[in-house]
């Protein structure tokens, strides 16, 4: 085996991540009167806006590697050819590709190994899929904050803050928890069955200083 055929990106690697953070403090409105600028005015409001690419994941034959009597034979699968790591995730509407992110046609079981004699055997070899050579869904987070501090005297105060994380609702969706080709070419499934962080929250807190 060559060291060189697990070279890829790391698990955890994202190419591009986009951070963007804003606050904004409302107007005080000291031209207007007492209650208005009281319940109104001084408003402080900020966002975080998070947009990134997918995390790397690896195609899996369950039945390669045999051959060479691993602890746990699992073995990356093989390409059909005509298809890479450019051309192997599925396309289409979202329902489509969370029901399996990759083209089952681009896979294929691993080889077997050929016996001294020259026959085929049993046992089944690596595939031809680069480590961790593609990439699962991107994720977008939108998280916003609105509060404001009341004065009650010089000394005490109460800070209201409201904050909503995933404002939008809007799901991000992790890799395939499993990716494996089938036992016959052209089949094989990598479905995505989970999401990253937290649907939509509203948290609200009352702090008083004094």
């Amino acid at each position: 085996m060559n060291p060189r055929d697990s070279r890829g990106l790391s698990d955890f690697a994202k190419r591009q991540r986009w951070v963007t953070s804003a606050t904004y403090q409302l107007p005080s409105l000291n031209s207007q009167n007492k209650f208005t600028r009281a319940a109104l005015g001084g408003w402080e409001a900020s966002t975080v806006f998070i947009l990134q690419s997918g995390s790397p994941f690896t195609v899996f034959d369950p039945a390669g590697g045999t051959a060479y009597q691993l602890s746990s034979p699992s073995a990356s699968a093989t390409f059909v050819p005509g298809y890479s790591c450019g051309n192997a995730l599925s396309s289409g509407s979202r329902p489509l590709r969370l029901a399996n992110w990759i083209q089952a046609a681009a896979y294929q079981p691993d080889p077997v190994a050929t016996l001294s004699t020259g026959g085929p055997s049993d046992a089944t070899l690596y595939g031809n899929t680069p480590r961790n050579c593609l990439i699962g869904p991107p994720q977008k987070n939108a998280d916003f904050s609105l509060g404001k501090v009341f004065r009650i005297t010089e000394g005490q105060s109460l800070r209201f803050l409201t904050d909503f994380f995933n404002i939008f609702n809007h799901p991000s969706f992790a890799n395939p928890a499993f990716a494996a080709v089938g036992s016959t070419p052209g089949s094989g499934s990598a479905p995505i069955t989970s999401t990253i962080g937290t649907p939509r929250l509203i948290q609200f807190s009352l702090k008083y200083s004094f």
